[in-house]
């Protein structure tokens, strides 16, 4: 069967060497991961999560998705996957191991961290059911003998939208700061990761304490770290912060790539205040920004945008749009912070040790060299802080800001990051 695509297709054309579009996520287990057991529990998975199992096709002249019958790979390698390749199937997800590392691979135009969760919870499952011989709770997993519910399939950025409201407030479009015009980053093809754990109750209490927000607070000691690094840049620094549309288009069980942003600026009339007062000013935008008719609008826009790129007749014309659509939006940011929340991973939770998210880019449709991805599990925030330059200012200055709020924190360790290429077959260097 062949599915025509729609909100999969901005992050297809956008997709190229230098910017893939992938995540890997990566979970370290209690134990050593049994490949055995990972292939019988990615089976029986896969068996619930049907939109999962293709590959690219085209059909009229049209990419589609058409159903894969191959098995979803499970490989055992800690090294980058080809997605949409022969070690792969051409499947764009897939399962890999190394020692007691567990990594999921997937391509932002299949899903993201939010449509990727039900099948993490359904794969730790019957994996952790399995390995450690227990019976976990099945509250809450979709299990494979369930039918997917028809929502699931459905995608909700193709629905008609009601009438087009004024938006609360402007979200900000000027240029923002740039890393990399300032002298201290020098920017490179490949990312650098920085993983920080911090526990949970201890940052919740600060984050309360001061008026936030997990992801709000983030974003303030991102932009605070950028100021303190640049404090005489004519531009102020501006953080995306990554926002789940699915709430906004009711539509909780969609599992496309359905992520939108607000824009938190760092402006000079917030930079004398209290830290405490920043957070509220820093919350009070996301407020505003997350309001359903705003993010609504965000959705109104991509809509344009498939009618503009149905006008376009070749591959190559469409992606010229969407790249330079994606290059318009990067230069009004300056970094980015992303938190799908809480990983709901049931049963499984006490046998992860660490949670790591890394994307090619955090927003599917930007790409700037800094990103700060988070996951909270087993009393713990993990804090994936990705950097495209070398240099270490930026994570030190990061810290120094950490430290001087008297918040707890481990390094656990500095790695190159590999996140997944994929080869859709309409890529362009």
């Amino acid at each position: 069967m062949k599915r025509h695509l729609y909100s999969e297709l901005r992050t297809i054309y956008e997709t190229s060497e230098a910017d893939p579009h992938t995540f890997r996520l990566t979970m370290k287990m209690k134990d050593l991961i049994d490949g055995r057991i990972l292939r019988f529990a990615a089976d029986q998975t896969m068996k619930r999560y049907p939109y999962f199992c293709v590959r690219i096709a085209e059909e009229n002249g049209k990419i589609c998705f058409e159903d894969n019958p191959e098995p979803v790979p499970v490989i055992r390698t800690n090294q980058r996957t080809v997605l949409g390749s022969e070690e792969t199937s051409s499947h764009l997800i897939a399962f890999c191991y190394w020692k007691n590392r567990l990594y999921i691979d997937a391509h932002h135009g299949l899903t993201d961290g939010g449509g990727i969760a039900p099948l993490i919870r359904t794969l730790l499952y019957y994996y952790c059911s399995a390995f450690y011989e227990t019976d976990l709770s099945t509250e809450g997993v979709r299990l494979a003998d369930s039918m997917p519910d028809p929502r699931e399939w459905e995608d909700p950025a193709l629905l008609p939208l009601s009438e087009e409201k004024q938006g609360l407030v402007t979200k900000w479009h000027s240029p923002a700061f740039q890393i990399g015009t300032g002298g201290i980053a020098h920017l490179i093809p490949e990312s650098y990761v920085f993983n920080l754990r911090i526990p949970e109750q201890e940052f919740m209490r600060f984050n309360l304490s001061n008026d936030g927000s997990p992801a709000t607070i983030t974003a303030l000691l991102l932009a605070r770290t950028i100021h303190a690094l640049h404090p005489d840049a004519a531009l102020p620094p501006v953080i995306a912060m990554c926002v789940n549309q699915r709430k906004a288009l009711k539509a909780p069980f969609a599992h496309q790539s359905l992520v939108g942003d607000v824009r938190l600026p760092y402006v000079e009339k917030m930079r004398k205040m209290p830290f405490s007062e920043q957070a509220t000013c820093f919350r009070g935008m996301v407020t505003l920004q997350a309001d359903d008719d705003m993010v609504l609008d965000e959705i109104r826009d991509y809509q344009k945008l498939m009618k503009q790129l149905e006008t376009l007749q070749t591959a190559e014309e469409k992606q010229a749009v969407c790249r330079q659509r994606m290059a318009d939006l990067s230069a009004c940011l300056t970094a980015t912070v992303s938190y799908v929340g809480k990983a709901d991973v049931g049963g499984a939770e006490p046998y992860i040790q660490e949670y790591e998210a890394l994307p090619s880019t955090a927003l599917p449709s930007t790409h700037v060299p800094l990103t700060i991805e988070m996951t909270a599990v087993n009393g713990y925030f993990f804090l994936n802080f990705i950097q495209y330059f070398q240099e270490y200012d930026y994570f030190r200055m990061f810290v120094k800001q950490i430290r001087d709020n008297n918040i707890n924190y481990d390094v656990l360790n500095v790695t190159e990051a590999r996140y997944p290429s994929v080869r859709l077959g309409i890529e362009r260097k």
